[in-house]
């Protein structure tokens, strides 16, 4: 995964003229999240010691249950929430510090979907959305990323 990596790739929908930014904040944070689950579960699988197979699988629990209130909230409100793709980019390298800057990577990538979608104008979003950047900036932090001063925002 790399920073020029589209939202194509990612399985990321980009902001269409006229439609609705809460749906389509939920609908990144959805699609964010299933990444999230796949790679979680692939750093678990390809993790060398048990204690990063033990908190991969933990933080693959917490994404799914993320994903799962999120493609609810999306059904609540009558928005189609995205479906998982078959496979998600992975790391080349398979060592101890690639598989922790991915981790961390995809952490990363859900904190800037969770960003968009506390602006929505809806209250409940809004908070779940706060609380799941906060929890996917500790689990980057767990990953060995640095703290950002502005967690979720892009890096110029």
């Amino acid at each position: 995964m790399s920073d020029s990596t589209t939202p194509e790739e990612t399985g990321s929908p980009e902001p269409r003229e006229g439609s609705d930014p809460s749906a389509e904040a939920l609908a990144e944070a959805v699609s964010a999240e299933h990444a999230a689950v796949y790679g979680c579960e692939f750093v678990g699988g390809a993790a060398g010691d048990e204690g990063r197979r033990e908190r991969a699988s933990a933080f693959a629990r917490q994404h799914k249950a993320l994903r799962d209130t999120l493609r609810d909230a999306a059904r609540e409100r009558g928005w189609e929430a995205p479906p998982a793709k078959a496979s998600y980019p992975l790391p080349e390298g398979r060592g101890d510090e690639e598989m922790d800057a991915f981790a961390a990577e995809l952490e990363r990538r859900t904190m800037e979907a969770h960003l968009w979608l506390s602006s929505s104008p809806d209250t409940d979003l809004r908070i779940t959305a706060a609380r799941a950047l906060q929890e996917s900036t500790a689990r980057s932090l767990d990953w060995g990323a640095e703290l950002d001063a502005l967690p979720g925002f892009e890096r110029l």
